[in-house]
């Protein structure tokens, strides 16, 4: 047999195998297999997969040099099948292990894994797989062929359109677009600058970083000074609060575009409310305004700004906004917001950019996510990738002339030739129905959790697939990730504590069953007992554990022995790993968990790792204080904290200052148990962050704190309003309250 019959029987092999395992899944054969000992919560990880599944350690220590962090398995896609992902090891009967993928392999697969359609398709199309061709001069039926499919199904108001091959050079073009479209119409050729959101993430290119505002993803590069305005999550359960931020936002939005970012332009808060109340005004209209209406209105209002607003506004190239944060957390706004950003932009002739890499093309339910927003008229720009298998940026008519200027925006490939394959493939498969049924019973299995484990997961929130919950906090969200991967479940973080829940559009009821009892278990397995639901009504009714108390100690330290350490930086690396034994002494034997509590991984749940402590003070404008006893020389007590956009601890996201940039967020604070004025130690600690933060120009302070502290707290603290109570933080027995703190010029000098 030679080279080519021998590929042919094993095309043959594949297609009859792959077809067994389409009819197992669709059967409900086919379920989560990994090998027992993986959820040994007691070892490594790395060491458990190099025991039971060697063949994938054998390759990853191949691959050893290479620059990546991933998943620590080595995935077989002949092995794989809808969302159950095969994996080179087998047990000892040659069984493949299968992982189940809550990830859509990062949102880039709408259906499962050797879908027929996409088999068949990839038959049919050999030639295109064998060689890739440069579509940017030579065009083939195929590439034809899906730019025909883009025009049927491009998002109305951006009916042109340019393949590239990511997300990233997506994003980038459009920026490229925006930017070209200030030099050539503006009369002094300045290309301006884009806004974006706090909590975007848009790509890793320079370009897309300068428009990225997550914490750690610029990563130091240098990329253009560009602002960027809160992104007002909604919440349903505080409307005013959501109120409340859109308002800030839509205002430094106002206020970059009458000023142009020009420190001495007028910015009237009077002018913006008048403006605001004129949008509120044209959105209530009872019936949806036609493009008439809303072109007239838009007139009517451009024609009341001055001749030098409109010329500073157009210093403001365009605006970038996700419609859902995905790598953010999954984070939505309110279609009410989403339509004045559309009216405001449109009044002061600046183009409205949506990024869609990750919410395109059904994912929502719909089949663009800014169609959710019921816009009073299109964007300008929609940037697509992930899905599309390329990347794909629709334009609107007016920028599409820039792409003909000296081919600036050329690319060699202008996409892959199997992804085009694999994308159409699919299109006409999509099934917006299908993907709201599996959103709606995957979404009710969460929200089941969450009632059943109210202490640990909250937040279920998405539209269509794009699915999300928070995990109380933020250092237990990759505990609950390696427990959920031990026993066989991909789930991939988004944001600081929230967790994506990404089904397939196909997915079968009988393998979102197996996910969601996978996430219990896990779950389960961190928290270590059982859920509400489980407990008899009688049982339930029975008041719980009280509240632990600090531990008598057998030391009573006069304060005038304590010295108030500033925590420098230098000072922090110095002592924090006295400062780590305080926070694990204090957290830890002195606090008697309910017996349901496991301490994951040695460490209670309340605790904070020193990852977390490093990551805080290692924050532009952190403060810290350390409390020494002069006689032991050792730290008996600390307090931590910074600017309150560093933070997503649970009450956070509802706090009435988040964006405002003038508030401090007390992260952590702990004393020894064994000292016996432990409540005057912790005054002296909140006192003098309260100092420290004060002289460093905030004007809150924001705390998630024990509600016991509510009546053994300084006065001030005493007499904050509590925003939001936690009644069992984190199944730990403990009542924590989050509460905000005015702060005003101290009496005396703010510690130094």
């Amino acid at each position: 047999m030679d080279e080519t019959d021998a590929g042919l029987a094993g095309a043959e092999a594949f297609l009859a195998h792959a077809a067994e395992l389409h009819a197992q899944y669709r059967a409900g054969g086919i379920k989560t297999y990994v090998p027992d000992g993986l959820r040994d919560g007691e070892r490594p990880l790395e060491q458990l997969v190099a025991e039971y599944l060697p063949a994938s350690h054998r390759a990853l220590e191949a691959a050893s040099r290479g620059l990546f962090y991933s998943l620590p398995v080595a995935f077989d896609p002949a092995e794989s099948i809808g969302p159950y992902l095969g994996v080179v090891d087998r047990d000892a009967s040659g069984r493949p292990y299968r992982f189940l993928d809550m990830g859509a392999l990062i949102a880039t697969r709408g259906f499962g894994e050797n879908d027929p359609a996409s088999v068949r398709a990839i038959l049919a199309s050999l030639p295109f797989v064998v060689s890739r061709y440069a579509h940017s001069e030579y065009q083939t039926v195929l590439s034809l062929r899906l730019k025909a499919e883009l025009t049927r199904i491009a998002p109305a108001g951006t009916p042109r359109y340019f393949i590239v091959n990511t997300g990233a050079e997506a994003v980038e073009n459009a920026i490229k677009a925006a930017l070209m479209n200030r030099v050539m119409t503006s009369p002094d050729g300045d290309g301006g600058f884009i806004v974006s959101f706090d909590g975007a993430f848009h790509g890793r290119t320079l370009g897309a970083l300068a428009v990225t505002h997550r914490k750690r993803a610029r990563l130091g590069f240098p990329t253009f000074d560009w602002p960027h305005v809160p992104f007002p999550v909604d919440d349903p359960g505080s409307p005013k609060g959501t109120l409340r931020r859109e308002e800030r936002s839509l205002k430094q939005l106002w206020d970059l575009l009458v000023s142009g970012r020009l420190p001495h332009a007028e910015r009237s808060r009077d002018t913006f409310r008048r403006e605001m109340d004129a949008l509120d005004g044209f959105l209530e209209r009872p019936a949806a305004a036609s493009e008439p209406d809303v072109q007239e209105f838009v007139l009517a209002q451009r024609g009341e700004l001055t001749p030098d607003i409109v010329k500073r506004a157009r210093r403001v190239a365009a605006v970038l906004v996700e419609p859902i944060q995905g790598e953010g957390g999954v984070r939505q706004t309110s279609a009410r917001f989403m339509r004045k950003l559309r009216l405001l932009t449109r009044i002061y002739d600046v183009p409205l950019i949506f990024d869609e890499v990750q919410t395109g093309w059904g994912m929502t339910g719909r089949m663009w996510a800014h169609e959710l927003f019921d816009l009073p008229c299109p964007p300008d720009v929609v940037t697509w990738a992930k899905k599309a298998q390329n990347g794909i940026l629709f334009v609107s008519e007016a920028l599409a002339t820039f792409f003909q200027e000296e081919k600036k925006f050329n690319t060699t490939w202008e996409g892959d030739s199997v992804g085009m394959v694999r994308l159409l493939a699919q299109l006409d498969a999509l099934d917006l129905d299908q993907v709201r049924r599996t959103g709606e019973q995957a979404r009710a299995g969460l929200e089941a959790l969450a009632r059943d484990y109210r202490e640990i997961i909250d937040n279920v929130r998405g539209a269509g697939v794009m699915l999300a919950f928070d995990v109380a906090r933020a250092d237990w969200c990759d505990a609950l990730l390696d427990r959920a991967f031990r026993r066989g479940l991909i789930l991939l973080a988004a944001g600081d504590r929230g967790v994506r829940f990404y089904p397939r559009y196909d997915t079968e009821p009988s393998a979102l069953d197996d996910a969601l009892a996978i996430l219990r278990a896990a779950i389960e397995d961190l928290v270590g007992g059982r859920a509400a639901a489980d407990v008899p009504p009688a049982q339930a009714a029975t008041p719980g554990p009280p509240a632990p108390k600090v531990r008598v100690g057998t030391i009573d330290i006069p304060i005038d022995t304590i010295d108030i350490v500033p925590l420098t930086a230098a000072e922090f690396e110095t002592l924090k790993l006295q400062i780590l034994a305080v926070e694990q002494e204090r957290y830890g034997p002195a606090v008697p968990y309910p017996p349901d509590v496991l301490r994951a991984g040695r460490r209670p749940l309340l605790q904070f790792p020193l990852e977390t402590l490093e990551t805080t003070m290692g924050n532009p404008g952190a403060i810290g204080i350390a409390l020494r006893d002069r006689v032991s020389g050792r730290i008996v007590g600390y307090a931590l904290g910074s600017a309150l956009e560093n933070h997503n601890e649970e009450g956070v996201s509802a706090d009435p200052h988040l964006g405002d940039n003038n508030t401090f967020f007390l992260e952590a604070m702990a004393t020894l148990p064994s000292v016996q004025n432990a409540a005057a130690l912790e005054n002296l600690l909140l006192d003098a962050v309260r100092e420290r933060a004060s002289g460093a120009g905030f004007e809150q302070l924001s705390t998630l704190i024990e509600a016991r502290l509510l009546e053994t707290g300084p006065s001030w603290l005493k007499d904050s309003a509590p925003l939001k109570r936690v009644d069992n933080y984190l199944r730990s027995g403990i009542p924590f309250v989050y509460v905000q703190a005015p702060l005003v010029p101290a009496s005396r000098p703010a510690v130094s």
